[in-house]
């Protein structure tokens, strides 16, 4: 992996799910850091006063509550190592000036400290949103977005990439056997069965949605035993998957329902030679509801 290998920022952008974390933990088992700390923080699950002393740290007595001793920083903490911001797009404006001091000048000053404390850590920030956008409209600092976009890794959502349905099973199947005490493995049938059906699936919570869906199977498989076939056990198991078909094929249905009532629409309009308040009468609809229609129609072609 090309990213793993150079010690430049990176920068992940994709839907919540995709996989933004596992992306970033691969980047760092890959790299020359991989056997110092890799440190995580979510950046849009704290209050902004929180976030700064979850990030800096402080000194004792910096502030009122502050802990005997003071406290270390995520930065110190990752120090010789990758330090991973989730939903960076999240962090207060006011914060992200002290980020950028960080990046430039290799050190982090606590909360209430004077001196600042050299630090080495290769950050790897993540985001669903659009920085670029909110640079532009001044919600992110323009000047942080550039330093952290030095590599961009974009990751697609699940259902523009079902051919990595197959590895992300498999990946995540292995996580689970390699954790302390193994786990055990969802049915081999019901997991054939789950890559069958899966393509034909949105995936709205893309990664995480698909590891939580193997979690189910894995837990309650015995509740459903494969009497008949595999695929009406996944059936119980995971009726969404199947929802979202058949609301596919109610969706394609509707959809040639408007077609044909647009047809004969325009049918009836060219047998009035044009004239709209006529069709209208004929087909018993008000003049709004023909030009709504008619509109309609077009946007779509």
């Amino acid at each position: 992996m090309a990213c793993a290998k150079s010690r430049a920022t990176v920068l992940i952008m994709g839907e919540s799910g995709t996989g933004k974390e596992l992306i970033a933990q691969s980047i760092h088992t890959e790299s020359e850091r991989a056997s110092q700390p890799f440190v995580a923080i979510n950046c849009g699950a704290f209050p902004e006063s929180l976030l700064e002393s979850e990030l800096f740290g402080y000194t004792e007595g910096a502030f009122t509550g502050a802990s005997r001793g003071g406290k270390t920083g995520l930065f110190e903490a990752a120090h010789t190592g990758t330090l991973f911001l989730d939903e960076i797009g999240e962090m207060p404006l006011s914060l992200q000036t002290r980020l950028l001091r960080v990046l430039q000048e290799k050190e982090v000053l606590r909360i209430g400290a004077t001196d600042p404390t050299p630090i080495d850590v290769r950050i790897i920030a993540a985001t669903h949103q659009d920085l670029a956008s909110r640079a532009a409209q001044g919600e992110f600092r323009r000047d942080l977005y550039y330093r952290l976009n030095i590599l961009l890794i974009r990751l697609p959502p699940l259902r523009e990439r079902p051919e990595d349905l197959h590895p992300l099973v498999h990946a995540l199947r292995k996580k689970w056997v390699e954790q302390p005490g193994g786990r055990q493995l969802p049915d081999s049938g019901l997991i054939e069965a789950l890559l069958e059906a899966a393509p034909h699936y949105a995936w709205p919570g893309n990664v995480r949605e698909l590891e939580n869906v193997l979690e189910r199977i894995t837990v309650l498989s015995d509740l459903y035993p494969t009497t008949g076939s595999a695929a009406e056990a996944l059936k119980a198991l995971v009726p969404e998957i199947f929802e979202s078909e058949s609301e596919l094929q109610t969706e394609e249905l509707s959809e040639h329902r408007r077609a044909a009532d647009l047809r004969h629409i325009e049918k009836v309009l060219r047998e009035c030679g044009g004239n709209q308040a006529k069709a209208a009468e004929l087909l018993n609809i008000s003049r709004t509801t023909l030009w709504r229609r008619l509109k309609s129609g077009q946007a779509e072609h």
